[in-house]
C-alpha cells in the first residue's frame, strides 16, 4: 500500500491503481487484521477508480470493502463510516442524490456517535451532506451545515488545511447560486490557493478547485482568466487522469462554453461532443449530462440548428426536468453560455 501512496502522490492514478490491486493478492482476509487491511485496500482501490472515471468498478469494490468492515470491527466503526462517506459521495456524482443523503446520514450518525460532534471526520460528512442540498436548491440547509463544518474544521486543523479548501469551495457554490459572485471569488480563491499548496497543481482536487474558479471570473465577466485556467486545468486532467475521465468532461463543456463566447463555434462543438461520448461511454445519466446537452442545445440555436438543439433539449429535460444553466457535481460548476 505504500507503493500505492508513493504513486497517488506522483499523481500516476493508473499506476496507483494497479499497485492496490497487487496488495490485494497479499491479503487472505481470514484473520480480523488481514479482513481489516483488506477492507481498507478495497476503499483505496474504489477511491482511485472515481478519479479515473471508472464507477462501475468503484461502487463493486466500496460494497466489497462495506462487507468486510460490517463483520470486522463492525458496522458502528470509522471503517465503516468513512466507506459508507465514498459511496455517498458516488451516489452524488452518479446523480442518485436521494441515496446519496441516506448514506451520508448514515455516515454522519455513526461518526457523531464515535467521534463526536466536533471531530474533523464528522465535518467532513456535514460539509458533503451540504453539497447535495447546493445540488438541490436548498441553499439555506447547505449553507447551515457548510458554516458549521468549516468552524470545526478551522479550530481543529488550522485555517490552511485541505479540508478547509474543499469546505470553502463548498460554500463558493452556494454564493455563486445566490448570484453574490464577489463573495464567491473570494472563497473560490482561496479555496484553489489552500488545494495548491496542499496538493501540488497537477492533483485532481486542485484541477477542481480550478474548475470552480473559472466558473466564477465566467461569472463576473473575467473570461480571460477563466479561459487560462480551464485551458491549463485541461490538459493537466487529460495527462494525469487520462482521456476519457469524466472530470475532464466537465471542464470541456466549460471550456466549450467560453469558445461559444469568443464565437469559435467549431471549437465549441468539438469540446462538447468530446465531453458527451466521455459521459456516455461512462453510462452517464444524471444531472452532469443534462447541464452539458442544455449547454450545447444552446450553442446550437445561437448558430441557426434549432432543430438539433431541440432534441438536445428533449433528451435533458428527460434525464433532468427544469434549467440546467448552471450545475454543481461535486465541487465543479458548469458554465452558461452567454449571448
Amino acid at each position: 500500500m505504500r507503493e500505492a501512496a508513493s504513486l497517488e502522490k506522483a499523481s500516476r492514478y493508473p499506476e496507483a491503481r494497479d499497485a492496490c490491486q497487487l496488495a490485494l493478492q497479499d491479503e487472505d482476509g481470514q484473520s480480523p487484521d488481514s479482513a481489516v487491511r483488506k477492507g481498507v485496500t478495497w476503499n483505496n482501490l474504489a477511491f482511485l477508480n472515481r478519479y479515473l472515471g471508472n464507477y462501475r468498478e468503484a461502487r463493486e469494490q466500496y460494497e466489497k470493502a462495506l462487507d468486510l468492515f460490517k463483520n470486522t470491527p463492525g458496522a458502528r466503526s470509522s471503517q465503516y463510516a468513512s466507506t459508507l462517506h465514498n459511496l455517498a459521495a458516488l451516489d452524488k456524482e452518479q446523480g442518485k442524490l436521494d441515496e446519496a443523503i441516506r448514506q451520508f446520514r448514515r455516515a454522519l450518525s455513526i461518526r457523531e456517535e464515535i467521534l463526536g460532534e466536533n471531530d474533523p471526520d464528522t465535518a467532513k460528512t456535514l460539509n458533503s451532506l451540504a453539497a447535495v442540498h447546493t445540488v438541490q436548491g436548498r441553499y439555506a440547509e447547505a449553507e447551515r451545515l457548510c458554516r458549521r463544518a468549516l468552524a470545526i474544521e478551522e479550530k481543529a486543523l488550522g485555517r490552511e488545511h485541505p479540508e478547509v479548501s474543499a469546505t470553502l469551495d463548498n460554500l463558493a457554490s452556494i454564493y455563486r447560486r445566490r448570484s453574490q459572485f464577489k463573495t464567491a471569488l473570494d472563497l473560490s480563491l482561496r479555496a484553489y490557493q489552500i488545494a495548491r499548496n496542499a496538493y501540488g497543481d497537477r492533483h485532481p482536487i486542485a484541477c477542481l478547485r480550478a474548475n470552480q474558479l473559472a466558473v466564477t471570473y465566467w461569472n463576473l465577466q473575467r473570461f480571460t482568466e477563466a479561459y487560462e485556467l480551464l485551458r491549463g486545468t485541461l490538459e493537466i486532467q487529460l495527462q494525469t487522469l487520462g482521456e476519457d475521465n469524466p472530470d475532464a468532461a466537465a471542464t470541456m463543456a466549460n471550456l466549450a462554453a467560453v469558445y461559444s463566447h469568443q464565437k469559435a463555434p467549431r471549437e465549441a462543438e468539438a469540446l462538447y461532443r468530446r465531453a458527451l461520448t466521455i459521459l456516455e461511454r461512462a453510462g452517464a445519466n444524471n444531472q452532469k449530462l443534462a447541464a452539458i446537452l442544455s449547454s450545447y442545445a444552446w450553442h446550437l440555436r445561437h448558430i441557426g440548428r434549432k432543430s438539433e438543439a431541440k432534441d438536445l433539449e428533449a433528451r435533458a429535460a428527460s434525464i433532468s426536468p427544469g434549467r440546467h444553466d448552471r450545475l454543481t457535481v461535486e465541487v465543479s460548476d458548469l458554465l452558461s453560455p452567454r449571448r
